[in-house]
Parts: structure tokens; sequence; C-alpha cells
């Protein structure tokens, strides 16, 4: 993941003029070419493992194994930012993370890794959470300057 620096037109604003945002993000669809990639990369490493292990069984299991780890590309998520948190709406259901459970963030080229540990660890960005902006970069930005420390990556 590559940091970038991005001038927000928010960039220290009050908190009364950050209006509470939501955006949808939907790879499999927003992206086809990218979504192409995936799904062959998916099919060669299932078909990798087939050939490799002699087991149709185990070809099946690479492939599922992988399509249920990037499960979030596959699915619709609806973002939210607003004073009590980030929010995620994902097949009718909400899940909040309050702006104190977030420890760290992380500016990457198309979104922010927030994480909820202030160490870094090998292993925080498998319990974090990216957030892609589709967008909406500067609000993002300002959002994670308001309420968060200056990131220190």
């Amino acid at each position: 993941m590559s940091n970038t620096q991005h001038s927000s037109a928010y960039a220290g604003a009050d908190v009364t003029l950050l209006e509470p945002i939501r955006w949808r993000s939907w790879p499999l669809v927003q992206t086809p070419v990218r979504t192409a990639a995936v799904l062959l990369t998916i099919l060669a490493i299932g078909i990798l493992v087939r050939v490799t292990a002699g087991s149709w069984a185990l070809g099946l299991l690479a492939a599922a194994s992988l399509s249920i780890a990037l499960w979030r590309f596959f699915v619709p998520i609806t973002f939210g930012l607003s004073e009590a948190g980030v929010d995620q709406w994902i097949s009718g259901r909400q899940l909040r993370i309050s702006w104190r459970a977030i420890r760290r963030y992380r500016v990457c080229s198309s979104g922010v890794l927030l994480m909820p540990h202030s160490d870094r660890i090998i292993m925080a960005p498998f319990h974090s959470l990216y957030l892609p902006w589709e967008g909406h970069a500067d609000e993002v930005l300002a959002y994670m300057q308001h309420y968060l420390e200056p990131s220190q990556d």
C-alpha cells in the first residue's frame, strides 16, 4: 500500500462543518478489469492446487477459501462517516466502529486503513478495516484529521 498526500478543502474544519457522508463500494461491479483479474487468479490458484495435489477437492477448497477471504470484493458495502464513527451497512445490517476504537490510520492510494492497535504489529492489517473512499478522499481525510491523531505512517 502506498501512502499518498491529499490536500483537503475540509482540513482543519470545525466539526459542525463535517456533514455526515455515505457511499457505496462494490469492487465486483465498479472495477470490471480488476474483477476479471481477481476471478482469473482465484481460478488459476484452484487449478494449480488441483494439478499439484492431484485432487479436485483440494483445488475447489483453495478457490473457495480465497473467495471467502476476499468476500468484501464480492459484496456491496455502504460506508458512512459521522460524529459517531465509521458505519458499514452489509446486507441490511449496520456495523459501527466508534472513533475511540481506532488507534491509527494509514492513508493509501485509494482509501484509508483504520487500525485498532496503536502498536506497529505485523498482523495489524488483518485486524483492520480498509475504507475505500470511492471519490470522497477530501471528506474522508477531513474526518481522519478531525477525529484521529495525525497518522505516523
